[in-house]
């Protein structure tokens, strides 16, 4: 019976020591079909033992003439899911560019005249593609260069709440993405919100694979309202913090594009953007490998990222632009950023403290000298100490001020035994207010009120 009970606590502790030592994945991995791809999709995300593949679908080439799907476009589309999903990935479809009869003959990237179109589009190519698990309605519909006219939250608002009953309506279980948003736009989907856009979308998409990104997921600055900044890593937390703000807090963000760029990493190489001229354009293949096991680590501490996407499969050259994003190079060959990736599906060990932190809470500030009512005839002492929240931005100075004038500061806590000036006040009430600012620009404020007495 001894020898019994020994092996059941050991099996209890090695089951214990198990649970505790495994890998937690809470995000689930993809890839990213690219731009004139040569290397076969199929095979390499099986390779990749990617759980998702994101693939692109034009509307003006789905839907050539209104009401009719053009099955020599669609036809390719629906083998390729097809292919996919038996080698066991799942599909994200994200379907943009409009054609030139539904948006007023612009076509491309103009968005719909009347999102009608868009939504009775959705519903019969939902219908037409069966092996489909997820649709993103349009590709970053907050910048210009891929929804034209410039962003339009109402327009895109419009566009979902058309699109999103009519996937439902064909193919109740596909997810509905909405179109993954530049840089975190944590703005873009507040507006989207103000535009009735609630309900009709089952994830918000975002993209963090910036221009000329150079720093890690780590690296993050606040904007001056004192939000993680949209264009880092860990930007889409706030994100989720809008959702949240609007009850939608158990709905997923799905990165749908990460990555970054090996094109160059010459000083000054960066051909876009503010930085254009000024920093490098990319990252080495070796620190882009250790970047895409960091990103994933760093997703998988937050519960509500559902997906993140790498982007992409391949290089690619298009004219005079050039993408080194991809895991294999032009020619086909694998680079670091490859076995990172493989060594994902072994688990995603989840990384606390990664990024910058959503902070909507003010720091604290205890005076214990004087009280508050407090009647003195001589001298004033005074004892102050300020305390961030639990997992807070880190906090500033505490000011004091006397009857509404700056006397000092202090970093954290101070104390003043005795005050000697407090000897020449006025007789009468006078108040002493305490104030700390946190760097995520949360206020903090105590006044107490002391009677000075006559002698």
């Amino acid at each position: 019976m001894r020898f019994r009970s020994l092996l059941a606590s050991l099996v209890a502790a090695l089951a214990c020591a198990a649970a505790v030592a495994a890998p937690v994945q809470a995000v689930e991995t993809g890839v990213n079909e690219t731009l004139h791809q040569r290397v076969p999709t199929g095979a390499k995300a099986s390779a990749l033992r990617a759980d998702w593949v994101r693939l692109w679908a034009s509307w003006n080439a789905l839907e050539e003439h209104r009401g009719v799907l053009t099955e020599h476009n669609l036809a390719p589309l629906r083998a390729h899911v097809n292919d996919l999903k038996g080698r066991g990935s799942k599909v994200l479809v994200v379907v943009h560019l409009s054609p030139p009869w539904a948006s007023g003959g612009q076509g491309g990237p103009a968005p719909p005249t009347d999102p009608a179109t868009f939504g009775s589009f959705m519903g019969r190519i939902a219908a037409a593609v069966p092996g489909v698990d997820a649709w993103e309605l349009w590709n970053e519909p907050d910048s210009p260069a891929f929804f034209a006219g410039g962003p339009d939250p109402a327009k895109y608002a419009a566009m979902l709440r058309a699109a999103y009953p009519a996937i439902k309506a064909a193919q109740p279980g596909d997810a509905v993405v909405t179109g993954g948003m530049v840089a975190n736009n944590m703005d873009f989907v507040s507006a989207l919100y103000d535009h009735g856009a609630q309900g009709n979308f089952d994830a918000v998409g975002v993209h963090t694979d910036t221009a000329c990104l150079t720093n890690g997921p780590n690296a993050y600055y606040r904007d001056e309202r004192g939000r993680v900044g949209r264009y880092t890593f860990t930007g889409y937390r706030e994100v989720h913090q809008v959702m949240a703000d609007h009850g939608d807090g158990a709905k997923p963000i799905w990165l749908t594009e990460i990555g970054w760029s090996t094109q160059s990493t010459r000083p000054g190489s960066c051909n876009v953007g503010m930085w254009k001229g000024k920093k490098r354009l990319g990252v080495s293949r070796k620190r882009q490998a250790r970047f895409l096991r960091a990103a994933y680590r760093c997703a998988a501490a937050d519960p509500y990222v559902g997906v993140a996407l790498w982007f992409g499969l391949q290089d690619f050259r298009v004219g005079g632009a050039v993408s080194g994003h991809g895991l294999y190079t032009r020619r086909g060959k694998a680079k670091r950023a490859v076995r990172a990736f493989k060594r994902l599906d072994r688990g995603i060990r989840a990384r606390r403290g990664c990024g910058g932190y959503v902070d909507r809470a003010p720091p604290s500030i205890t005076v214990a000298e004087p009280v508050n009512g407090q009647r003195f005839r001589d001298k004033v002492s005074v004892r102050v100490r300020a305390r961030d929240n639990r997992g807070g931005s880190g906090i500033g100075r505490i000011s004091m001020a006397l009857d509404g004038k700056h006397v000092t500061s202090w970093a954290r806590s101070g104390r003043i035994d005795p005050w000697w000036a407090s000897a020449d006040w006025t007789p009468g009430p006078h108040t002493l207010t305490f104030t700390v600012r946190d760097y995520a620009q949360n206020h903090g404020s105590v006044t107490v009120t002391v009677q000075k007495l006559g002698r």
